[in-house]
């Protein structure tokens, strides 16, 4: 809004110049005009980057409108027109930073079966009970973590209510209420799942003998020749089979080129599939694909679903996957979801990561899809998550894919026609951060299988210390290079 006054006050002052007093009370207006909006941006709630980026933008929008006001000061028809249409122009540009950098409340989808979590201290439950009684809503205990004395985890509640509408000033309400140490929404999360695309082959047929191995240019991309000879040369073997849970639209267990396990699951969606078959697919098998999985017994995938069939998840969903991954003795975490969220600081996630820490596991979560700040996406945000980021064939960031330049552990990984396993025995190529951080979630489970007690930082430090310059190494974090990981932990 502040940017189209500014324009209007510039472009006034420009065609009143020759009425002297009015053009001294227009440049003044036109001055605070531009203070405010220098404020406003910096106050207003985009990332540092981009503050800097829409004053630039601003600056240089008001520099050529005056620059073009001042060349046709002959015709003021002319200059009329032009500055009406540059404060549209203005107003569009401040809009369209509005609705990438922030997400109102009343923009946010909650799941109507409980739409406020919200952690309770445990002698105060029964008054907020009371509470939610009179209004008109329920309370009910959201998680059920094995281990409670790890985690706060159990204090937390889901409160439904049918009022749907005023939930802001409810979630203002509960946060004054006794007892209530948190308040958050139980945001519904948008699953976008991606179309299958063109499949980029490689010249590299020595990689295995998987027949489809030269379609999948991302292995010779990250030299996975070497990574496979370091294994058979050195005769590396696993100290035990490591746990790669899978949290998204299910895994089709039946798949001819998955590890067999003893769950039988069934995937409608596809996308669970194919990132399973990304981290693991079973290599040198003379079947489908190859993976970042030497063999069959370094790593066993397992899925839960927490992305519902038709196409959506919710906050409680997604935490759920994360304890009950913990609890059945995870040693990697694999996220390809997550969404946009407003909120500065999201809890429960934390308290769901630090839970499966706790107890193990690695957390690997895929940075977003709409070419964002990564920091604004859930649970990409999360404290003592590895977020993975999509490149392309040359070393640029994806275009589609969200930035990790504000997150503390990112790294990057292929994220363009990826070809992996998809239901009924079938394959296909996607897009997406989904299909690069299950190659990180991979490699970090083959890690874990050679030396079972490397926490999150140890990872993380191996894969950053051994990765690869991108073009834009700040904003995707560096390219993991397997070989050089593994050889890295071996000769610790």
């Amino acid at each position: 809004m502040f940017l189209g006054l500014s324009i209007l006050f510039l472009g006034c002052w420009i065609i009143s110049k020759n009425n002297i007093q009015l053009a001294k009370k227009l440049r003044l207006l036109f001055f605070l005009s531009l203070s405010i909006l220098i404020a406003t941006s910096i106050i207003g709630g985009l990332t540092l980057s981009g503050t800097f980026l829409f004053l630039v933008i601003s600056f240089f929008t008001l520099a050529f409108i005056g620059f073009v006001l001042d060349l046709v000061s002959t015709n003021r028809s002319a200059q009329v027109m032009l500055m009406i249409l540059s404060v549209f122009a203005g107003y569009f540009i401040s809009e369209s930073f509005k609705r990438d950098s922030t997400t109102t409340l009343s923009n946010l989808s909650s799941d109507p079966k409980g739409e406020i979590l919200m952690e309770i201290d445990k002698n105060q439950v029964a008054f907020v009970r009371r509470f939610a009684t009179k209004n008109n809503a329920t309370i009910s205990r959201a998680f059920h973590p094995i281990n409670v004395d790890l985690t706060e985890l159990d204090d937390y509640y889901l409160f439904d209510t049918y009022q749907k509408e005023n939930l802001e000033e409810l979630v203002s309400d509960l946060k004054n209420t006794n007892g209530v140490k948190w308040v958050e929404f139980n945001e519904i999360i948008p699953f976008e799942n991606p179309g299958t695309t063109e499949i980029l082959k490689s010249d590299n047929r020595s990689l295995s003998n998987d027949p489809s191995v030269i379609m999948q240019w991302h292995l010779s991309f990250l030299e996975m020749e070497k990574y496979y000879r370091l294994f058979r040369n050195s005769q590396i073997t696993p100290r035990r089979t490591a746990k790669l849970f899978i949290l998204d639209t299910g895994i089709e267990t039946e798949h001819e080129d998955l590890p067999k396990n003893k769950s039988f699951q069934k995937d409608k969606n596809g996308h669970g599939t194919h990132c399973a078959g990304v981290a693991a697919a079973v290599t040198n098998n003379s079947i489908g694909v190859a993976s970042m999985s030497p063999g069959s017994e370094w790593v066993d995938i397992y899925g839960i679903q927490v992305i519902g069939d038709v196409g959506f998840g919710t906050q409680k969903s997604i935490i759920d996957g994360i304890i009950k991954a913990a609890d059945e003795g995870a040693d990697v975490i694999s996220m390809s979801l997550g969404g946009i969220t407003n909120q500065e600081r999201e809890k429960a996630y934390n308290d769901a990561v630090r839970y499966a820490n706790d107890k193990g596991a690695v957390v690997v979560v895929a940075a977003g899809n709409a070419n964002l700040d990564g920091k604004r996406y859930s649970p990409a945000n999360a404290e003592n998550v590895i977020t993975v980021t999509a490149i392309n064939e040359k070393l640029e960031k994806s275009g589609f894919s969200n930035h990790v330049q504000n997150v503390k552990m990112g790294i990057s990984a292929p994220g363009e026609r990826i070809l992996s396993t998809t239901p009924s025995n079938t394959y296909k190529s996607f897009n997406g951060t989904s299909m690069a951080t299950p190659q990180v979630a991979g490699l970090i489970a083959v890690m874990k299988a050679i030396n079972p007690r490397l926490d999150t930082k140890e990872v993380f430090s191996i894969l950053n210390s051994t990765g690869k310059e991108t073009q834009n190494t700040i904003r995707t974090g560096r390219l993991i290079q397997p070989y050089e990981a593994i050889k890295a932990l071996i000769t610790k």
